[in-house]
């Protein structure tokens, strides 16, 4: 049996590495410095109330108890309050390294953009290896559209991601509007994007 549950923060160990999984590049490119990996910061924001990476924006997909993917479905209301819960957790975990994690997140939001108006975003969407090609990550999309009530969804994907673009090509989405990139750093570097919609 499949099922879409709201994430918890005894997860953090199976979500943190899908939602990395995500968008590595733009993670490392964000949130790596000399010290530490994006993982150790996104394991710090899961496991917190509020905020774009904690388990309360995620949705976990569990087939027959097993948790198999991940993801986040978010309207522009709830996106316009990320900011200060994520300031508050880079602020906690960097320090005084914080101004660089912060102008390097907003860099990147030029880019993989929150949604405006009426639009509802689908994110950080991730299948565990050992499940993927196998329909997971179109059940995955499908439970968390039936969270909302809008007609219109987006979401961003990396020119570096064909199979997901495909994917969600299949699934309806067409590719409104193309951003290029070229943030980079001496840890990463953050591709080429592209935004997709569907309206349903």
């Amino acid at each position: 049996m499949v099922e879409l549950r709201k994430s918890i923060p005894q997860e953090v160990d199976l979500a943190v590495p899908l939602i990395y999984a995500s968008g590595p590049d733009a993670f490392e490119y964000v949130f790596k410095n000399d010290k530490v990996g994006a993982q150790d910061f996104l394991k710090h924001a899961f496991v917190k109330e509020g905020g774009e990476f904690s388990y309360q924006n995620h949705y976990s997909l569990y087939q027959d108890g097993i948790m198999v993917g991940v993801g986040s479905i978010f309207d522009a209301k709830e996106a316009s309050t990320f900011m200060a819960s994520d300031i508050k957790r880079i602020l906690e975990f960097y320090k005084f390294n914080s101004l660089g994690i912060g102008r390097r997140g907003l860099q990147v939001e030029k880019i993989i953009k929150h949604p405006i108006k009426e639009e509802v975003a689908l994110a950080h969407l991730s299948i565990t290896p050992d499940f993927r090609g196998k329909g997971f990550g179109t059940k995955l999309i499908d439970l968390l559209k039936e969270k909302s009530e809008s007609k219109h969804f987006v979401l961003d994907v990396s020119e570096e991601n064909p199979r997901a673009k495909d994917l969600y090509k299949r699934l309806g989405f067409v590719v409104t509007k193309d951003y290029k990139s070229n943030l980079k750093n001496k840890y990463s570097y953050v591709p080429d994007h592209c935004r997709m919609e569907l309206i349903s």
